[in-house]
């Protein structure tokens, strides 16, 4: 058996270490995982030649070490300890793009010290937008979701009244409710998007008219901005990195808001601007049946994997 041994490459080591977020437990990275794995003498039945090989790792692990390893409670247990402040989520976007670079680039250097660059100013100046370009333009409040860029009904009310106009060149509220809470009131001039296939379909069927210098700003909020809104946020802005991970960091949509308090908060401070001036929650008692099939879609999808295309129709 013949040993092989992969070559180290300075810059892509030199950059991982960078941008490689540390973890409440310790500090690891896939560089770490690799040089575990060690050396192992391999005999061959007549001992007569001795060779050196590299264990595999998977195969030599006992049942209850890769249940233990694996299992739902531990993938969660680690989720959990990982630091999700506005600095650490960029470094982690930006190790993400960084592993989607081709290595066999001839201007691979250049395009690393440019990452490097950015990736500083990204985390340490949180008042600039996802692409670093510029500052968000709108106020923020702090919100319960510290990842994520919030504004308050207030704000959204001078938005809509068209106080920003002359800075923001397109506006789109995107309303993650489900389809009768939607129907039952919602902001003028708003989006229902309550599945990541139609928050993705979105961003695709856009990706490629926003390259000029003017803003497009995206609003997510759902009823009370406290889950489905906020996933969905993730959900595009996970998106859009990942087309983008070739060019990091331009994305297609680097300026997005949550709208703090939801619908139901904007409802109560700013009624004439909502169609129709109502509200329906989502336990309304009289779709039950609605709520039921909807929340069974939603955890349907686990952590980390594309949902599937099933287009399902409301059920009154």
């Amino acid at each position: 058996m013949l040993r092989f041994t992969p070559t180290k490459n300075a810059d892509a080591d030199d950059i991982g270490s960078i941008i490689t977020p540390p973890l409440k437990g310790g500090s690891w990275s896939l560089s770490d995982i690799s040089r575990t794995v060690s050396d192992t003498p391999c005999t061959t039945f007549d001992s007569v030649f001795t060779e050196t090989c590299r264990k595999p790792l998977g195969r030599f692990l006992s049942f209850d070490v890769k249940r233990s390893l694996f299992s739902g409670k531990r993938l969660a247990e680690q989720m959990t300890d990982v630091d999700d402040s506005p600095a650490t989520k960029r470094l982690r976007e930006a190790e993400n793009a960084i592993n989607n670079i081709r290595l066999q680039s001839p201007d691979l250097p250049q395009k690393n010290e440019c990452i490097k660059t950015m990736v500083q100013k990204l985390s340490t100046d949180t008042d600039v937008i996802a692409d670093g370009s510029r500052p968000y333009i709108l106020p923020t409040v702090a919100g319960k979701h510290k990842d994520l860029k919030a504004i308050s009904p207030d704000t959204m009310s001078t938005v809509l009244s068209g106080c920003y106009n002359s800075e923001i060149g397109d506006v789109t509220v995107i309303d993650c409710r489900y389809p009768y809470e939607f129907e039952g009131g919602h902001i003028k001039g708003s989006l229902n998007l309550y599945t990541r296939e139609m928050v993705r379909d979105f961003l695709v069927s856009r990706a490629h008219n926003h390259e000029s210098s003017t803003r497009h700003v995206l609003i997510f909020h759902c009823e009370f901005s406290s889950e489905r809104g906020p996933k969905m946020y993730r959900h595009l802005r996970s998106e859009d990195r990942a087309i983008n991970s070739d060019v990091y960091p331009r994305l297609n949509f680097p300026e997005i808001y949550l709208l703090e308090g939801g619908y139901k908060a904007f409802f109560n401070a700013h009624v004439s601007q909502c169609e129709p001036q109502t509200y329906k929650p989502m336990l309304h008692k009289d779709h039950a049946d609605d709520l039921r099939h909807f929340r069974g879609k939603s955890k349907s999808w686990t952590a980390g994997e594309r949902p599937r295309c099933i287009r399902t129709s409301l059920r009154f």
